[in-house]
């Protein structure tokens, strides 16, 4: 452990796997310089092993942006399907419950709340909305879900389950 002071700040120098390190840790105080010393030690024995912090996971509407675009590049050719999919995230979006929801949060429970608001809510003619309409929210949900972990932003894509 070479904990030193420079100025009125410790700083720590150590080597790891042959690598030098060697940074300020922003405290006067030696007990707290060690304590940081040790978890910056900590951190990089545990990358040696395999053990990543993990990432946190975006909402789904930091998302919807990335999906849009992937939308576009992909299906340039065929205009009406990336119609279809801007519609269809304009609608999962407009829901402020799922639109602020993480993806890693989004499970089979999370899903199966949104059908069920989705049932009861009406289409702008009166009339309830069709499961074929839902169908369709939902077939765009899992393309979203499924890009994501493609992308590394998720463990794994939750399974989206059709209406009768």
């Amino acid at each position: 452990m070479a904990i030193y002071k420079r100025g009125d700040v410790y700083w720590y120098e150590f080597t790891f796997n042959g690598t030098r390190y060697r940074k300020s840790t922003n405290v006067g105080d030696q007990k707290n310089a060690r304590q940081i010393e040790a978890a910056e030690r900590v951190r990089l024995a545990k990358g040696e092993v395999g053990i990543r912090e993990k990432a946190v996971a975006p909402t789904l509407a930091e998302f919807a942006p990335r999906f849009e675009g992937e939308v576009e590049t992909a299906c340039a050719d065929k205009p009406a399907t990336v119609t279809f999919y801007k519609e269809k995230l304009r609608r999962l979006l407009s829901d402020p419950i799922l639109s602020g929801t993480r993806l890693d949060q989004i499970d089979e429970a999370a899903i199966g709340e949104y059908k069920q608001r989705r049932a009861r809510s009406v289409s702008r003619y009166g009339k309830p909305l069709s499961p074929a309409s839902i169908n369709r929210e939902l077939a765009t949900l899992r393309k979203l879900l499924r890009l994501a972990q493609d992308w590394k932003q998720l463990d794994r894509a939750p399974r989206v389950r059709m209406l009768r």
